[in-house]
């Protein structure tokens, strides 16, 4: 019963400087051994002399602190340092860039100070979850003209000497609708122009950096008018981060695979019907098992699919019901004679 009280001491001690890691920063989080051996030891020593017999109290003060030392030294070290870290997240969520050479470069610290290998490929939604984003490392992020990574989520950042870049983005559109691949900051108006050196958005009460809306976005190099919550992957991809995707809340929404099975029902139920031609009714046939391919494609080894993919099949779907709607209603006006209600 002793021994099994000591090493429980000695476990609760060595928790102390791991459950401190998660506040601090990048360069903190490298000085914390130290501190971890020297708690670990400290209240080992306590823990062990508690336990041990009247007679054995020095002996148990020195065996606890030794195994607290150890158990601390081991606990708090991190996985990894700011020598290979991209950057770090702080507790608001906001990225902090690190000055690392790019072949060094092998992973990052979240906004609970855990390591994380690889660069982020995501974002930080509003209660504070990470959100996985499906791109590929190469679209994640980009580099800025100092050298430092950022993630292409990042509606700001703070640089390696603690200056704030507010609103930069991988690129942008031109007037073409052509993408420009290179660090950026600005906004579009409500016309897809961009606007250089205007950044869109605001500080919060906690002083942290909050990106407004945007007035539209562009997928395949055509503006689509409309508000809208987001930011574009290094390729120009546009990866939504709005809860209420098409006006339907994130819980209440149809699933992808809803949405197919329930198309696919009204195209052949208006087929039978004969309020849609069968040349439109295959043709929007064809164009929902084309999705459906693509769909199960995108999907990951887990059945998953990214929050980019998962919004680019919604518009499609989208685009499709109303091209169907357009038929019948058409139908209706008698521009097409295959039929009327």
């Amino acid at each position: 019963m002793r021994i099994q009280t000591l090493v429980a001491g000695v476990c609760a001690a060595a928790l102390i400087p791991t459950a401190a890691l998660a506040q601090q920063t990048c360069e903190q989080r490298q000085n914390s051994r130290i501190a971890g051996t020297v708690v670990g030891a400290g209240v080992g020593a306590i823990a062990g002399s508690a336990v041990a017999g009247r007679g054995d109290r020095s002996e148990g003060a020195v065996i606890g602190g030794l195994a607290g030392a150890l158990l601390g030294n081991q606990l708090s070290k991190s996985k990894a340092d700011c020598a290979r870290a991209y950057g770090y997240y702080d507790n608001n969520g906001v990225w902090h860039a690190n000055d690392v050479a790019r072949s060094d470069a092998a992973g990052y610290f979240d906004r609970n100070g855990d390591w994380i290998d690889g660069a982020p490929r995501g974002h930080y939604d509003r209660d504070g979850r990470w959100v996985q984003a499906g791109v590929d490392a190469s679209s994640a992020g980009y580099y800025d003209t100092r050298g430092l990574w950022v993630p292409a989520s990042a509606s700001g950042y703070y640089t390696q000497d603690g200056r704030w870049v507010a609103a930069a983005a991988p690129g942008y559109y031109d007037r073409s609708g052509r993408w420009i691949a290179t660090a950026a900051t600005g906004r579009y108006n409500s016309d897809g122009e961009w606007m250089p050196g205007q950044a869109s958005g605001r500080y919060d009460a906690n002083g942290v950096w909050v990106a407004d809306p945007q007035p539209g976005y562009y997928e395949n190099g055509r503006w689509i008018r409309g508000e809208a919550l987001g930011y574009y992957d290094t390729r120009g991809r546009w990866i939504s981060t709005d809860s209420r995707q098409g006006g339907y809340a994130s819980q209440d929404r149809p699933s992808i695979d809803e949405r197919q099975a329930d198309l696919g029902q009204r195209i052949e139920r208006n087929m039978q019907r004969g309020q849609l031609s069968r040349y439109e009714g295959q043709k929007a046939l064809r164009t929902l098992a084309a999705i459906e391919r693509d769909e199960r494609s995108m999907r990951n080894r887990r059945g998953m699919l990214g929050a980019r993919n998962e919004a680019a099949l919604h518009a499609r779907l989208d685009r499709l019901s109303a091209s169907v709607r357009e038929d019948l209603r058409s139908d209706r006006q008698g521009d097409l004679r295959y039929g009327a209600r």
